[in-house]
């Protein structure tokens, strides 16, 4: 095709291009037109409706209205009638008095009047207007609900200085029903309107009737506490507000003003000078049902009456909120100096001059691996160690798992793993740096995971926190409102402070971790001889990573409980399931050194675990439990399968054939074999985690907690102490010591763990209702006027975490120089 044809036809193209896109804009222009058609003409058949509507309405009340202004008094009822063309203004005045302790409180009932023509009620103060009609209708889960009857309080400014201020306004009752309606209307002091610190009060309220009263800051009290109690469990809402006017005493717009919550039977404000630095006006107002503060859907009686007690107490003072700060920093300090003085007085666990020989002087005898009583080492295990050593020092871009370098087949891993039973020394041909690199990285990748995670849960709840700030609603996180004390920003420091324990704690197990791993690194005598060939293998990278657990576990806790809720409960649990992975693959790392996980593998396994708890937020199905279920028990039999086996076995579509081959050799050598295992020791610590975890899975399903993220987490602390249980009673079964020290620490981790335990089930919140139902769990402060039972489960918590890494840190201390062929695995 020559240039001129193309020239042609690609005209031809950009000319009906052309066209199509004119008509089409047509076609788009011609629709808009058409709609602002239709609108302008639905416009004007709409004004003109409200037109003709108007003057039909102005035309309705054409007819002359008469009003009557009644001069009235305080303290006295009027009964009048009332319609369309008849309205009443009733004049009152008063004198306000400094030391007069009451207000005024404005009532009107009537039963005649309706819903379509009501009657209409304004108070006219000098600074305020109040306004309403009767019936009033307040709206509930099941409908609207009807008042005959109404009573408001009148807003009254305090006077700054003790004079007498004459004060005027006006009550204007009308209606436009053309029917003659009755009402009765009386205006009434309220007693004890201004309230004290440590004086009881009882009020009486009802949804149409609400109340409210006036507290001023005595000098030196920057804090008080608002308890409030209730005779039934009828929901309502306590605000705090300024003390100017208007006062938001209606259900409706109370979240307008200063700090408010739901309540039913209990609940406490702490309450601050520096934000109403002028005093407050404490509101109470009754809900019309308890939708708000159950989530239930019920109708609620025509009338109900809610009866409240409430003080005002002072907060702890400034001298007594530093010593329940400064007590908690000295008590943790306790360990420091425990620490310090084991350190300076515990004498030296130096080698002994005549180690107990090791059997190699077997080199030369040939080894059956199928045998129960002759442990393998030999001189093919020693020239492998040696060997794998110098490669790892001198090469790190090879994997020494790659590279076989064992002479016979007699020390093959096939080979030595399949043995009745193993000693230590069959699993630690792997050099020792090899070892402690891999090590290392559990601890450099949960930093990573550490930082990336609790940033952004750091800013989340910045954010929460800055909400409730800004909002006054204290229905958005859950605390114990009866023990809860701010500082700056903080809604509940004490809180968030107590998690310090876990930070101090994690720390000082990293010191006690490295003091060992700078004593073990030290040149000695014999000290090749011991690295490679006595003892427990010795690497520190999981326990550096446990103790930055601990101490990352403090700072999510104090994240989550700046404030707490059902959304970000996950920010607190998680680094416990890390604590607890990590725990078990140190104790199974102990006498498997060449076979633990790799760091990546079991963060994999952790970022699944937390993406089920992100899930488990927003779905609460039945079906989301079966399938978590499901994934439990199948990774429950591949890790049993892996334990069983030392980790020689393969997880591919040939296994089902491998199961049925098994079984049925077993079956023709006889059937007694499906029940005879070849590992017992290992067989019973599966068949009771099993069992155990079976039994968790059907408490899953048929309980369904609705703590999804805690049913987790009792999963995981299951499998650590089933796990640990099961390694201290095979120590002793093998005939090894549990040394005093760790004896010690098992004992206090014990007390310090079963005491948390007693304190933590003690709940003075739960997230798991609604924030008025929460509070009914609210308690008082129980340790220097600072502390509830929470933070107790924080401090013992921390203590018993502690106690128990200390306890793997130093339980196979009895081992040091036991030669491995002399260690069983378990």
């Amino acid at each position: 095709m020559d240039n001129a044809t193309k020239i042609k036809l690609l005209s031809i193209i950009a000319l009906i291009t052309i066209l199509l896109v004119t008509y089409l804009a047509a076609l788009h222009i011609d629709s808009l037109a058409k709609a602002r058609y239709v609108f302008k003409r639905n416009s004007r058949s709409v004004v003109g409706k409200d037109l003709s509507y108007n003057s039909n309405l102005v035309s309705r009340y054409k007819q002359k209205v008469r009003t009557e202004v009644i001069d009235a008094k305080v303290n006295q009822k009027y009964s009048l009638t009332i319609n369309s063309t008849y309205e009443y203004i009733f004049q009152y005045s008063y004198k306000q008095n400094l030391l007069e302790n009451q207000a005024l409180s404005v009532q009107i009932f009537s039963q005649l009047a309706s819903r379509e023509d009501p009657i209409l009620v304004v108070v006219r103060q000098q600074k305020a207007v109040l306004s309403w009609q009767l019936p009033l209708l307040l709206e509930t889960s099941s409908g609207w609900q009807e008042y005959s009857s109404v009573s408001r309080q009148l807003c009254t400014e305090p006077l700054d200085r003790n004079v007498s201020v004459e004060h005027e306004f006006f009550l204007d009752v009308s209606t436009s029903d053309t029917e003659n309606l009755s009402f009765v209307a009386s205006v009434s002091p309220i007693a004890d309107f201004v309230v004290g610190l440590n004086e009881n009060h009882t009020v009486a309220l009802t949804a149409s009737e609400p109340k409210y009263y006036r507290f001023r800051f005595p000098e030196d009290i920057e804090n008080v506490l608002l308890t409030v109690m209730s005779d039934d469990n009828y929901c309502m809402s306590v605000s705090v507000q300024n003390l100017s006017c208007p006062v938001f005493d209606m259900d409706r717009d109370l979240k307008y003003g200063g700090i408010w919550q739901t309540v039913m039977s209990k609940t406490g404000m702490t309450i601050s000078r520096e934000r109403f630095p002028f005093g407050f006006f404490l509101v109470f107002v009754a809900k019309a049902d308890d939708y708000e503060c159950t989530g239930e859907r019920n109708s609620p009686p025509s009338l109900r009456q809610k009866t409240v007690h409430f003080v005002i107490h002072e907060k702890v003072s400034y001298r007594d909120f530093m010593a329940a700060v400064m007590g908690v920093l000295g008590i943790f300090a306790l360990f420091y100096v425990g620490a310090f003085v084991a350190f300076c007085f515990r004498r030296g666990n130096t080698a002994p001059d005549v180690l107990e020989p090791i059997l190699l002087e077997a080199q030369n005898r040939p080894s059956d691996y199928g045998s129960i009583s002759t442990p393998l080492i030999g001189r093919a295990a020693t020239i492998r160690n040696s060997e794998s050593e110098n490669l790892s020092r001198s090469s790190s871009s090879q994997d020494i798992t790659d590279i076989d370098l064992m002479p016979d087949a007699y020390s093959d891993k096939n080979v030595v793993r399949t043995k009745t039973f193993l000693f230590l020394a069959d699993l630690s041909h792997k050099g020792s740096r090899f070892h402690g690199q891999k090590s290392q990285r559990y601890m450099w990748n949960l930093l990573i995971v550490s930082i990336f995670y609790a940033l952004p849960v750091l800013q989340l709840v910045i954010i929460y926190q800055k909400i409730v700030n800004d909002t006054g609603d204290q229905d958005l996180c859950y605390f114990n409102f009866l023990c809860s004390h701010p500082l700056g920003d903080l809604t509940d420091f004490n809180h968030v402070y107590s998690n310090i324990g876990y930070v101090l704690l994690g720390f000082l197990f990293i010191i006690n971790t490295a003091r060992r791993d700078v004593r073990r690194r030290q040149p000695q005598a014999n000290h090749d001889l011991l690295e490679n060939f006595y003892g427990i293998p010795q690497h520190y990278g999981l326990f550096y990573a446990m103790g930055t657990a601990l101490m990352v576990e403090g700072v999510l806790s104090a994240c989550y409980h700046i404030c707490p809720t059902h959304a970000n409960y996950q920010f607190d649990t998680t680094f416990m399931y890390i604590i607890s992975m990590l725990c078990m693959l140190k104790i199974y790392q102990t006498r498997h050194p060449d076979i633990n996980a790799e760091a990546h593998a079991a963060f994999s396994v952790l970022a699944f675990v937390v993406v089920l708890g992100v899930v488990s937020v927003f779905e609460k199905t039945l079906a989301f439990r079966i399938i978590f279920s499901v994934i439990h028990l199948l990774v429950c039999v591949v890790l049993s399968a892996q334990v069983y086996y030392m980790g020689r076995w393969k997880f591919n579509f040939g296994i089902f054939k491998r199961i049925y081959m098994v079984l049925w050799i077993d079956f023709q050598t006889g059937l007694s074999n499906w029940f005879r295992p070849i590992y017992a020791d290992r067989m019973f610590l599966l068949l009771i985690g099993n069992l155990a975890n079976v039994g968790l899975s059907i408490y899953g399903l048929t309980e369904r907690p609705k703590d999804f993220a805690s049913y987790m987490l009792t999963i995981f602390i299951t499998n650590l102490m089933l796990y640990t249980s099961f390694y201290i009673i095979m120590k002793l079964r093998h005939g090894e010591k549990i040394l005093c020290q760790a004896v010690f620490y098992i004992c206090f981790a014990s007390v310090s763990g079963g005491a948390a335990m007693y304190f933590f089930i003690n709940k003075a919140w739960t997230w798991r209702k609604r924030a008025a139902e929460s509070r009914v769990l609210n308690q008082e402060c129980t340790i220097l006027n600072f502390y509830d039972s929470h933070d107790i489960w924080h401090f013992l918590s921390a203590v018993s975490m502690f106690f128990s890494f200390m306890t793997l840190l130093t339980l196979d201390d009895d081992l040091t120089y036991i030669p491995r062929d002399r260690i069983p695995v378990f």
